[in-house]
């Protein structure tokens, strides 16, 4: 199950400001998104796997500073929340959390 074109998620970082992606695409398990709450131009790619429990990645990329930035969660039954962690290129890590609008 990948995460549906159209659907906008809040993205929560420890350390950073929460903002809000769409998904731009979806095929399969893979899935493509874009910042709607900033002029911050990185693209994101990702994907959800699934077996007794949903896992999913989710890759920052901003081509002009180089920047990086993975992020793992699981998804939480409960609420459709992933959370988990995430780290980058200049050293940042914490916490995150992926919430559906």
């Amino acid at each position: 199950m990948s995460l549906p074109v159209g659907s906008r998620w809040t993205i929560k970082r420890s350390s950073v400001g929460t903002e809000t992606i769409e998904i731009i695409g979806s095929q399969g398990e893979t899935f493509t998104a874009k910042y709607v709450s900033t002029t911050d131009p990185s693209k994101f790619s990702g994907e959800v796997s699934s077996r007794q429990h949903e896992v999913i990645t989710l890759k920052q990329h901003n081509v002009g500073p180089k920047y990086v930035a993975f992020h793992s969660g699981l998804r939480e039954a409960s609420n459709g929340t992933y959370t988990g962690s995430w780290y980058d290129v200049a050293g940042n890590k914490g916490d995150f959390s992926l919430v559906k609008q």
